[in-house]
């Protein structure tokens, strides 16, 4: 399996994985759908839990950590998640990531 992957939290309840097609339309994926490990998916899960945490569907632009030293630390790990999961597929995936659009989306 190869492709590119994007990290991108958007969506409550999702993964924070889309599968990005050769026309660039995303597909919401889970770390099992792809081959990842528990502990990977884990990691994934508490990650996305923390982004749900503060998420507002009503009002996303208004949502953010409570101080910028605990939204570093999410984006760190997000960062470090990216990192694990580009060495885990190996060299047949490119994967991205995006760890702010959300902020100025009305999202569905």
């Amino acid at each position: 399996m190869s492709g590119t992957l994007l990290i991108a939290p958007e969506w409550l309840g999702r993964s924070g994985l889309w599968q990005i097609d050769a026309k660039g339309k995303r597909k919401a994926v889970d770390a099992e759908d792809i081959g990842l490990s528990e502990e990977l998916g884990d990691r994934l899960e508490a990650w996305m839990d923390a982004f749900d945490a503060i998420y507002d569907e009503d009002d996303p632009t208004a949502s953010d950590f409570a101080n910028q030293v605990e939204r570093m630390a999410w984006e760190a790990e997000g960062h470090a998640l990216a990192h694990a999961i580009a060495d885990a597929l190996g060299s047949g995936w490119t994967v991205q990531q995006d760890f702010t659009s959300w902020r100025g989306k009305g999202l569905p």
